[in-house]
């Protein structure tokens, strides 16, 4: 047989650097029977994501690029690229094509398994109508591949890869199987971690999945005294900075505890970490500073941080990795702590000849002896692990530690200034929150500065420096004497040697700042009896909340901003972990710029007091055993009045997490003048075919239409499919003008554009447009607030962004922010608020724009 048919192939590749067969038509193959054809399907993460179907026919394999891969769901067609034909041999092929080579990215065989064509296969080919049956260990049943006309002018051919409605297909999210099941079906033979993984991962049959975008990391309880017993492995407390190890065939990233990504810092861990022989991974670990003696230096490591060299004066970085959350397919968070160590000692060793990755070792039970050794010798304390618990993502009671000496973080409000011959400044005022989301004055720091550091430290007060104090209880006379009070923005790590009865810390010394941790976030820290720790640490009799839905181990009431949330532990994303209290320190956290949303609005809320997977439902009205932190307010309905509820601060967004709220839905008017709404609510809903890039640029007419009848607008993702463009207005019409202004905009839109809007809600003329729903525009509608979660699988939230975060093209989507990803979004709102200027001096909706858009 002539081997021509694979020259195209042969052309394309140069066989030297690339380890791609360079194949033969078999001749062997060639006459196989119908019945024992073979087909594969490979995952190809090149300058794009597809996947590669091969079918064996005449000794090669007949190949389609199929963009988004298969389907399930018969309605779904899948765009399919005829390509060149490959050699049979390639259908096994897995692995890493170099970079300049063509179709250079990663390859993993993904499916394979015999094909039986329906009738003559060359005819259906050249017809331009295959139909087949597959037999895989993915994909069963019948399918078709059907040509899209005649093939182009330079050969090119797009066919439709469809499956057939028969017992083998499904819909909805169970017909995405490239999600449901991305591990490769090779045998990975010698591969030890990942054949381990596989083994591991049969105690947590749901353990196979799609690698998480982000972690939360676990957190441990501090002790008084150490618990005995050989069940509690025992750890060194590293002095450095948390890091949670993204590896993603071959690009790797570091995360802090908070979500924020410092990869930039240490690249040099990042390249050792990308080298390491995985596909897929997630690694917990603690960035350090190591001396030419080996010591652990956090001082070093805040030099590093600041910009010096890497590797200068005999210091170098480190990453002690202590915990292996994902390999390969397998999520082993279920799995015990044992277990995952024993597939990271197997990862981490020889991998890495420069000592950039380092594996924590362990001891198994002796807490007491290990504790005071590690004091002795000058560590700052020691982390105790259940051997047989899961990683649950949380603080709980799973992880301990002991701290050899008083060290923790404090909020910096204010400073001294400097006295005798000192630069700078003279001290730091710092504070710490209470339950009621105060900030506690607890003392000043005045040691472990030196010169270089008092100039950087001043250089960062100037911008935060206010007029009040930020403390709920700020000094007095003298003590006040000199004070140049500062925005809470900053946290630092201080040593100590005790708190005093009034609660102020004594000789306290300054260790570094602290840029991984939340202000807000930050408490007086103080052990809890080892017993009511230990009593919550008993072994799980299954997987954690995180994955079957049941009730963490926090279960006792906790008070935040001054509500008493009760079981706070309650999971209620079960495909993230997310728990109530988690919840409720988000919204904390984000309440500057929620409430301003929220304030004097009446609200439809969206409970789900099960969890987002359990049931919902609206409610507006108030009702029987309402927190006292939500407040009411009196709306004409019907022929008479209700009562709607509002939340006008930070204990109300807390009491909406008590009372099983995930969405919060506001009017587009206050109180000030319910009938005349303050904003007009652009809501572009795409149809599930839309590419998200359409949605961009509808987005951007709709811009582009307001500017230019002369009006400002502003935008946010939905946290679901679509984006918000929202125009504030002076409350100066009544809803039935702004809501037929409305609808005659996107009227307009939809008779001009007819190929891409469509004004009407009925979703079967919605196929390939984006529905602009101005329905929102009318009393009693309701939009999701800005920075409202929102009821869906990873928590997502509705987030304001800018025009140029939109244009850019940064891989922002509809639900690209969620919770777990929130507090670096949130730590950049204080330089720049994309709504920063929403609220001042809205714009006036003129008699001239009314009469813009012809009636509908």
């Amino acid at each position: 047989m002539s081997t021509g048919k694979l020259d195209r192939y042969r052309a394309k590749r140069d066989f030297t650097i690339t380890p791609e067969p360079s194949g033969h038509a078999s001749r062997s193959r060639a006459g196989a029977q119908s019945q024992s054809l073979q087909f594969f399907i490979q995952r190809h993460h090149a300058r794009r994501l597809h996947y590669d179907f091969r079918l064996e026919l005449d000794g090669v394999l007949k190949s389609w690029a199929v963009p988004k891969g298969p389907s399930l769901d018969p309605h779904d067609k899948r765009l399919a690229v005829r390509v060149e034909d490959h050699p049979f041999d390639y259908g096994s092929f897995e692995g890493d094509i170099p970079a300049h080579q063509y179709g250079a990215g990663h390859v993993v065989l993904w499916d394979r398994g015999q094909w039986r064509p329906h009738g003559d296969a060359r005819a259906g080919l050249a017809k331009g109508h295959l139909s087949f049956e597959l037999e895989g260990e993915k994909l069963h049943g019948r399918w078709a591949l059907v040509r899209m006309g005649k093939p182009a002018a330079d050969g090119k051919e797009n066919w439709l890869l469809i499956k057939d409605d028969d017992a083998a297909a499904a819909s909805g999210e169970q017909a995405a199987i490239t999600e449901l099941r991305p591990e490769s079906v090779k045998d990975l033979g010698d591969q030890a971690p990942l054949a381990k993984a596989r083994a591991s991962a049969k105690a947590a049959p749901d353990s196979t999945g799609p690698m998480p975008a982000q972690m939360q990391a676990q957190l441990a309880t501090l002790v008084d005294r150490a618990p005995a017993g050989e069940q509690w492995l025992c750890e060194l407390k590293f002095d450095g900075y948390r890091g949670l190890c993204r590896i993603d065939h071959g690009q790797a990233a570091i995360y802090t505890r908070e979500g924020l990504d410092w990869s930039h810092r240490w690249p040099i861990l990042v390249q050792a970490l990308a080298r390491l022989p995985v596909d897929e991974a997630w690694i917990d670990g603690e960035v350090v500073a190591l001396d030419a003696q080996g010591q652990i230096s956090f001082e070093a490591l805040q030099n590093l941080a600041r910009g010096d060299r890497q590797q200068a004066d005999g210091i170098r970085l480190a990453l002690y990795a202590f915990d292996l959350l994902y390999l390969n397919g397998h999520d082993l968070r279920d799995i015990p702590l044992r277990q995952r160590k024993a597939l990271l000692r197997e990862l981490i060793p020889g991998s890495d000849p420069e000592g950039l990755l380092l594996y924590s070792e362990h001891i198994e039970g002796h807490a007491a002896e290990v504790f005071r050794h590690a004091c002795q010798h000058g560590m700052e304390g020691i982390v105790l692990k259940r051997a047989d618990a899961p990683y649950t993502g949380r603080r709980d009671r799973y992880w301990l530690k002991l701290k050899c000496e008083h060290r923790q973080e404090f909020v910096i409000a204010g400073y001294t200034e400097p006295a005798g011959q000192r630069s700078g400044f003279g001290a730091i005022l710092v504070g710490v929150y209470d339950e009621h989301e105060q900030l506690r004055y607890a003392g000043r720091v005045g040691t472990g500065f030196d010169d270089k550091l008092l100039e950087t430290l001043l250089k960062q007060f100037g911008p935060l420096e206010q007029d009040q104090p930020a403390f709920a209880n700020p000094p007095t006379g003298q003590q006040r004497r000199g004070v140049h009070w500062l925005r809470p923005a900053l946290v630092a790590e201080v040593r100590f040697a005790q708190w005093t009865s009034a609660g102020i810390l004594r000789h306290g010394s300054f260790v570094a700042l602290r840029e991984d941790k939340d202000p807000h976030q930050i408490r007086r820290e103080g052990p809890q009896p080892l017993a009511e720790a230990k009593a919550d640490a008993k072994a799980p009799a299954a997987a954690p909340a995180r994955s079957r839905g049941k009730a963490s181990d926090l279960s006792a009431p906790v008070t935040v901003a001054g509500v008493k949330l009760t079981h706070p532990g309650k999971i209620l994303f079960p495909d993230t972990g997310l728990t109530k209290l988690e919840l409720a320190r988000y919204y904390q956290s984000v309440a500057p710029w929620i409430l301003p949303e929220l304030r004097q609005r009446p609200l439809s809320l969206v409970r789900c007091p099960d969890g987002h997977a359990g049931k919902r439902f609206f409610q507006k009205h108030t009702g029987q055993g309402m927190p006292e932190a939500i407040d009411t307010i009196e709306v004409p309905e019907g022929e008479g009045h209700a009562q709607y509820m509002m939340v006008n601060d930070v204990a109300g967004l807390v009491a909406t997490v008590q009372m099983g709220v995930l969405e919060l839905h506001a009017w587009g008017a206050t109180g000030a003048a319910l009938n005349h709404p303050d904003r007009v609510v652009f809501d572009l809903d795409p149809a599930d075919d839309v590419p998200w890039a359409t949605v961009v640029e509808g987005a951007q007419l709709v811009r582009g239409l307001l500017k230019e009848i002369g009006l400002d607008c502003f935008l946010k993702t939905s946290g679901g499919k679509g984006l918000h463009v929202m125009v504030p207005i002076r409350p100066e019409h009544d809803w039935a003008v702004v809501k037929d202004w409305a609808h005659r905009f996107a009227a307009h839109l939809a008779r001009h554009l007819p190929d891409r809007f469509i004004a009407k809600m009925s979703k079967a003329a919605r196929n390939g447009k984006i529905f602009i729903d101005y329905l929102r525009n009318a009393p009693g509608a309701t939009t999701v607030v800005a920075y409202s979660v929102r009821a869906r699988d990873g928590a997502p939230v509705s987030v304001p962004i800018t025009w140029e975060e939109l244009e850019q093209g940064k891989g922002i989507k509809a639900d690209h922010f969620r919770v777990s990803t929130m507090p670096a979004r949130i730590r950049s709102l204080e330089q720049h608020d994309p709504w920063a200027h929403f609220g001042q001096a809205p714009q006036r909706l003129t008699k001239a724009m009314l009469a813009a858009f012809d009636s509908v």
